[in-house]
C-alpha cells in the first residue's frame, strides 16, 4: 500500500495540473519554439537487399504553434534530420548510407488537456549524402555515390503524439516519404526503389 500512495498523490497532482496546462496551449496565439531530438531512419521497398539495418541519427529545428480553434492549431517546422540505413546483401557485399535533409514539416495538432495528437505531410531537400559498396572483405566494389546520384526533392505524411506541460512538449512522429530517392541508374541496380522511412523522438520548448 505505501509503494501506491506516492503513486496516487502524483496522480492527484497531475489532474490538478491539467487544466492550467490545458489553458497555457490554448492562449489563442501564436508560439514559437526549438525542438531537438534522436531519430532512426531506413530505407523501404529496396527489393535487392538481403537485411537492411536502422541509421541512429538526429533531429532539431524550430517550429511556430498557431490556433485555429480550442483545441486544433497549424504546427509548420523547419528542420535539419538525418537518415539513412545500412544493407547487407547476399554473398556478404554491404552498404551504408548516410543521408542528412532540411525538412519542412506542416502538421494539423489535436490538444485536449496535456495530450497531443499530430498528423501531416513534409516536404525535404538533400543536404548531404554519402553511400558506400563493399564487399565480405570491407574493400571497395564500386565507386561511392552522393548527392548527384540521389533525388534532390523529398515529400512524405506523417504522424504522431505526445505531451504538452506548459512549455514543454515530448512528442513521438512516424514518417514515411513517397518519392523515390534513387535518381541514378547505379543506385537504382543495386537497391531498387528506395524511400525514406524514420521515427523521431524530440523535447520541444515553446516561448
Amino acid at each position: 500500500m505505501k509503494t501506491i500512495q506516492p503513486f496516487l498523490l502524483t496522480l492527484l497532482l497531475f489532474m490538478c495540473a491539467a487544466p492550467h496546462l490545458s489553458a497555457q496551449l490554448t492562449e489563442g496565439k501564436p508560439r514559437f519554439g526549438l525542438k531537438f531530438g534522436v531519430s532512426g531512419s531506413s530505407l523501404y521497398d529496396d527489393a535487392n537487399a538481403d537485411d537492411k539495418k536502422s541509421r541512429i541519427g538526429i533531429t532539431g529545428g524550430g517550429f511556430v504553434k498557431i490556433p485555429v480553434g480550442k483545441h486544433l492549431a497549424l504546427r509548420p517546422e523547419l528542420l535539419f534530420t538525418t537518415k539513412g540505413a545500412e544493407f547487407d546483401f547476399i554473398g556478404g557485399n554491404t552498404s551504408d548510407l548516410k543521408l542528412s535533409y532540411l525538412e519542412i514539416p506542416l502538421s494539423l495538432e489535436f490538444n485536449i488537456a496535456i495530450i497531443n495528437i499530430h498528423a501531416g505531410v513534409h516536404a525535404g531537400l538533400l543536404a548531404t549524402a554519402e553511400g558506400t559498396f563493399k564487399d565480405s572483405q570491407g574493400n571497395a566494389i564500386t565507386t561511392d555515390f552522393g548527392k548527384e546520384d540521389l533525388e534532390s526533392f523529398d515529400y512524405g505524411w506523417h504522424v504522431g503524439g505526445g505531451i504538452d506541460l506548459g512549455n514543454i512538449g515530448i512528442h513521438l512522429r512516424v514518417s514515411r516519404g513517397l518519392q523515390d530517392i534513387s535518381k541514378d541508374d547505379s543506385v537504382a541496380d543495386v537497391f531498387g526503389s528506395l524511400k525514406n522511412a524514420s521515427w523521431s523522438l524530440t523535447a520541444a520548448y515553446g516561448f
